[in-house]
């Protein structure tokens, strides 16, 4: 057997990527019916069950908030008709990549989070 020790750093980056209800501290909104297909220390998806208008409303609401989780800026927006990539930042040192994908024959959409690393591969 072999025994795989983390440093703290790795821990802290598990941790981060882990959370149920966030990536990398980047808040996963409630929505309708949220569920989580995937999720790594590089990227995670969701999948919901409202239009992609209301996701982005939902995200918008989660995100730039003033609450603990809050305080996001989102820019690089590319998205046409909601969908499609942006950048969300915190500060100097946070900055994530976000895509929204719209479904609408099954009345669906799903959120994908990705952290910069992951995008340039």
């Amino acid at each position: 057997r072999i025994c795989v020790r983390k440093t703290p750093e790795e821990s802290e980056v598990s941790k981060m990527a882990s959370d149920e209800n966030s990536f990398f501290g980047l808040k996963v909104p409630e929505g309708n019916d949220r569920r989580e297909l995937y999720k790594s220390q590089y990227r995670a998806i969701y999948t919901y069950k409202m239009s992609v208008q209301e996701l982005d409303q939902a995200f918008r609401d989660a995100v730039t908030s003033d609450g603990p989780d809050g305080g996001w800026t989102i820019k690089n927006d590319e998205r046409v008709k909601y969908v499609g990539k942006l950048e969300v930042s915190k500060g100097e040192e946070s900055t994530l990549k976000v895509t929204m994908e719209d479904y609408p024959e099954a009345g669906m959409s799903a959120l994908k989070y990705y952290t910069i690393q992951s995008y340039t591969k």
